[in-house]
């Protein structure tokens, strides 16, 4: 990872639903966002950074999570990932790290959910396979 360090999250939302009735073609989509940015007023050096990250199943469920994470950098970091935000720019390295420690958050919840509700896994696990 970059000069980000996480130092906590938490999560604020998590909904979940499936169609009993559901009998059609399997659509899934899943999306992930950078909500919002913001200093801690304590902390020169820390960003609270809001998130959501939404599976679509179309017509068969959805799931939504929101939360919240808490990361560290040098104060110079910290000042460039409030401006990129505000300028809509998530093209560096360490917006790449960000959106993957969501993906890694967010995505345990979402198993979880997903076998409770007996909805398709929204990313591929890798499996072992036997050499020939």
């Amino acid at each position: 990872m970059t000069n980000l360090k996480l130092i906590g999250s938490k999560l604020t939302k998590v909904n979940a639903e499936r169609n009993p009735d559901f009998s059609g073609k399997l659509e899934m989509k899943t999306n992930i966002g950078i909500d919002s940015i913001e200093k801690v007023k304590e902390s020169k050096d820390t960003i609270k950074l809001g998130y959501s990250f939404n599976v679509d199943y179309s017509e068969l469920g959805s799931i939504a999570i929101k939360g919240k994470l808490f990361l560290t950098g040098d104060a110079k970091l910290i000042k460039d990932l409030l401006k990129t935000f505000k300028d809509k720019k998530f093209d560096s390295p360490e917006y790449l790290a960000i959106t993957n420690l969501i993906i890694q958050k967010a995505s345990i919840k979402a198993f979880e959910l997903e076998e409770e509700l007996g909805l398709p896994i929204h990313i591929k696990l890798p499996s072992l396979s036997l050499k020939k």
